[in-house]
């Protein structure tokens, strides 16, 4: 039996779940096909490795499909990109993306050097270490050897109708763990394929940095409770199974992002910090080198969100931005 056969499944009539490997988050991301007849429309695709990109060409065929017509990017990170330029253009499939994330790929997979340069800069002025922001800020480079970058065909804003194999889902625009990041939603049966966005056990890393959107946190904390509103029946994540309590799950991430704001607040309250010693006071130090980047960028999109809700007074010089609390009113 190979891996395509255990890993592809009918989750919708017509709409089939592709779980390829990757090697971060719980091991696996889900892909969707879409099945048109002899085309297939794929929603995400996975890293641009050899396994990968020969599942999906088997999973096309198996679904009936000989090509794929078009490829919808949910965001660019390598996971739900990588594979774009393997599949995509100069006779592959059309490429769909948010346009906020279009800009976004040069610098991250192409030309690093300055992107390296300005993460150096940014993990310094937010206290870490010389010698640890040197190494945090060439880590990007393993990650750009998994993604062959394609130039979309289309350029998405939110709000479009795409037909995707023989249904019609709109595109919702979701940012907060990428400034375009996508949903896809299908009104008829009430499906939501939701990416990174709504996941049924993990948070997604919601992080402040030099490509992120200003106040990443109050973004995605509204696009939760937008999704939850419209009351899917099941929901389609990148990571995980498929669940139906969108509400519940939408109340309890906002939940678990207010306990941290609150508790964050009480970290300052001792005085003026830097967000890497926030980031170590609430999760400790960690080895792995990918984790350390993903807290600071969690503890700096907190720390965004309690400046903007006057909770914090936010410090900056070229030097350093620090976070202090607010002067009492009474």
């Amino acid at each position: 039996m190979n891996v395509v056969e255990i890993a592809l499944g009918e989750v919708a009539e017509g709409v089939f779940e592709l779980r390829l490997p990757i090697p971060f988050e719980d091991g696996l991301v889900n892909v969707f096909l879409f099945a048109d007849g002899d085309e297939v429309d794929l929603l995400d695709c996975g890293m641009n490795s050899a396994e990968s990109v020969a599942a999906i060409r088997a999973a096309t065929s198996k679904v009936g499909a000989k090509r794929i017509r078009r490829l919808v990017v949910t965001h660019i990170h390598p996971d739900h990109y990588g594979a774009a330029g393997t599949l995509a253009g100069d006779g592959g499939a059309d490429l769909y993306l948010h346009r906020l994330e279009v800009p976004l790929v040069n610098p991250r997979y192409v030309e690093l050097e300055h992107l390296v340069r300005e993460v150096h800069t940014y993990l310094l002025v937010n206290g870490v270490p010389a010698e640890e922001a040197e190494v945090l800020s060439n880590s990007q480079r393993a990650l750009s050897q998994l993604v062959k970058p394609a130039d979309p065909a289309v350029q998405l804003d939110g709000a479009e109708l795409l037909n995707m194999g023989r249904r019609e889902l709109r595109v919702e625009w979701t940012p907060g763990h990428s400034p375009g990041h996508i949903c896809l939603y299908e009104s008829e049966d009430k499906l939501l394929f939701a990416g990174d966005h709504m996941l049924p056990e993990l948070s997604p890393n919601i992080g402040l940095h030099p490509q992120s959107t200003p106040d990443p946190l109050h973004e995605y904390l509204e696009g939760l409770e937008r999704m939850a509103a419209y009351g899917p029946r099941k929901i389609m994540p990148a990571h995980g199974r498929p669940f139906h309590d969108a509400a519940g799950r939408a109340a309890a991430l906002i939940a678990h992002h207010r306990r941290r704001l609150d508790q964050i607040t009480e970290i300052v309250a001792g005085g003026e910090h830097s967000a890497w010693q926030v980031a170590l006071e609430l999760w400790g130090e960690r080895k792995n080198l990918y984790e350390k980047r993903l807290a600071l960028q969690e503890a700096l999109a907190h720390l965004q969100a309690l400046a903007v809700e006057g909770r914090l007074v936010k410090l900056v010089s070229p030097s350093a931005v620090r976070w202090r609390p607010q002067p009492s009113t009474a």
